[in-house]
């Protein structure tokens, strides 16, 4: 392994950071238009920062991660699943618009931020929230304006560069918001100074304003982004792929911040985009392929699912909800050994088991396979008292980490209940079904039962299965069958050694001894 990838990205960004700007107090930014949904393909930006965050404050320096709320964007569109009648709203800051949905929130944008920073208390994050129509409003970026207007050739020589159409000869780089009708279809002129003219399209108001005491007036959204980077001195904000394309708003919006700004280069990768397992593409909401955080945490704890996100920034994730999720939580649960030296492994795992946690445990504390629940909890028929018996009788569950367990419980059994693949789900037959065996088979299941009375580990179990068996000459096939129709009343049914071992072992016993 290349010494790059022995020390996780996150650590790597924030020694740069560190080592080429020398600060009291150091902003990581983030920022969401909340037009929509806050999805899970959004989180990625949240949780890419929120790791730059922990690795800066693990290094002993002050930091802060502050998200954005680009509320004071207009409406555009009148989105699907929105009245039409919402179309009065367009050209408003969408932080001025109703909420269409029920009223519960002061405004269209505060219902879906809202929404959105409750997900992240859910997964954790310590972030400073700013709404940027407070900004605005309070002439916070009054200095900003000012050089952008004094700098409109320069910006429009830099934009212009990326278009086929190069901007209007009287384009600017702000938006007006009428101060009668509160829409942007406005017409301004600079009038140099803090001075503005202006007249609505919309409602015919006109005015002469002084842009320090207005707030009514907003940077375009290519030169309000550099603009945030210098009022707030930031030192990390990524993107993803589409806003570093050659054009994008993170390529010109670094022209304008170096050349009519001045600032400072600060550290901007780009984060690759993420998916769920199977379907093509990013996820997006004008597709329709997206997940909220609080669907995925049906299935996912929130460590789990954070670890997901602690792959490679460079790398498109892949959110798996296939069998590769049970493999994702036992990766998960690896990393948390490595770091507690239970076994080796590489520093990078310890680091990304570090960026899942908001408080480590003090000591290591077992846990049960995600299979193991999955398979358990159908067992006991999704009663996770029952459960939580048949693990304490496998030898699986104990005081400490009791409660953990109920909670993969829960979650293993959504996942069966929504996600896994059919090969996983079965219904444990109460009563014991009529099937056909010769004499080698129930030689083969009274064998296999006093297995299970010493205990055998599941991979033993399923060896000695196989090696049996063949020793008895019944086909593999046949053999495993002969189980399933006995459990299950099926063919076929999850691996049988795990499924074996993770059934109440006295029931087991009794069905293979055909007793029940």
């Amino acid at each position: 392994m290349e010494e790059s990838e022995r020390i996780h990205w996150a650590e790597q960004y924030a020694e740069k950071i560190i080592e080429n700007r020398k600060k009291d107090l150091y902003i990581v930014e983030s920022g969401i238009t909340p037009s929509g949904v806050v999805h899970a393909g959004n989180f990625r930006e949240y949780l890419t920062h929120d790791q730059i965050y922990k690795s800066l404050k693990a290094k002993g320096v002050n930091v802060m991660h502050q998200m954005v709320w680009d509320n004071f964007d207009r409406l555009r569109k009148v989105p699907a699943g929105v009245p039409k009648e919402w179309e009065q709203y367009l050209g408003l800051p969408t932080s001025k618009v109703p909420d269409p949905f029920g009223n519960c929130h002061k405004s269209y944008a505060h219902h879906f931020q809202d929404f959105a920073e409750q997900e992240a208390a859910r997964l954790g994050l310590e972030m400073e929230y700013i709404d940027i129509t407070e900004k605005y409003e309070a002439c916070e970026f009054t200095e900003e304006i000012k050089i952008a207007l004094e700098n409109t050739a320069k910006i429009k020589t830099i934009l212009d560069k990326y278009r086929k159409d190069p901007l209007e000869e009287d384009w600017l780089p702000i938006r007006v918001y009428c101060e009668k009708c509160g829409k942007d279809f406005t017409k301004a002129r600079y009038l140099g100074g803090y001075e503005l003219q202006y007249a609505c399209d919309q409602c015919g108001n006109s005015n002469k304003i002084d842009f320090r005491k207005s707030g009514n007036v907003k940077l375009s959204w290519r030169v309000d982004w550099p603009a945030r980077w210098k009022h707030y001195s930031v030192d990390f904000e990524s993107s993803g792929k589409e806003h570093q394309s050659s054009g994008g708003s993170m390529s010109t919006g670094l022209e304008i911040y170096k050349e009519v700004y001045h600032g400072e280069d600060f550290q901007h990768p780009m984060y690759e985009f993420i998916s769920m397992k199977g379907e093509q593409g990013k996820m997006s909401s004008s597709k329709g392929n997206v997940l909220t955080i609080s669907e995925m945490l049906e299935v996912y704890s929130p460590e789990v699912l954070k670890y997901v996100y602690t792959g490679k920034i460079s790398k498109a994730l892949e959110i798996p909800f296939d069998l590769d999720l049970p493999n994702t939580f036992n990766r998960y649960d690896n990393a948390e050994q490595i770091y507690f030296g239970v076994k080796e492994g590489d520093e990078n795992e310890k680091t990304r088991y570090v960026m899942t946690m908001k408080t480590i445990p003090k000591k290591f504390i077992p846990k049960v396979q995600y299979l193991v629940c999955a398979n358990v909890i159908q067992s006991a028929n999704y009663d996770i008292n029952k459960a939580i018996e048949i693990l304490k009788k496998l030898g699986h569950v104990h005081n400490e980490n009791e409660e953990h367990t109920r909670q993969r419980l829960i979650l293993a059994g959504n996942w069966v209940k929504k996600y896994a693949p059919d090969n996983i789900k079965f219904t444990l037959q109460e009563t014991l079904p009529q099937v056909e065996l010769t004499k080698q088979h129930k030689e083969l299941l009274g064998y296999v039962a006093g297995l299970l009375e010493k205990g055998l580990p599941e991979d033993d179990l399923q060896n000695e299965i196989y090696s049996k068996a063949k020793a008895l000459e019944i086909p593999a096939k046949e053999a495993f069958q002969k189980f399933y129709q006995l459990l299950l009343n099926e063919n076929r049914g999850p691996k049988l050694g795990s499924f074996l071992a993770s059934l109440d072992r006295d029931f087991a016993i009794k069905r293979l001894r055909l007793e029940a």
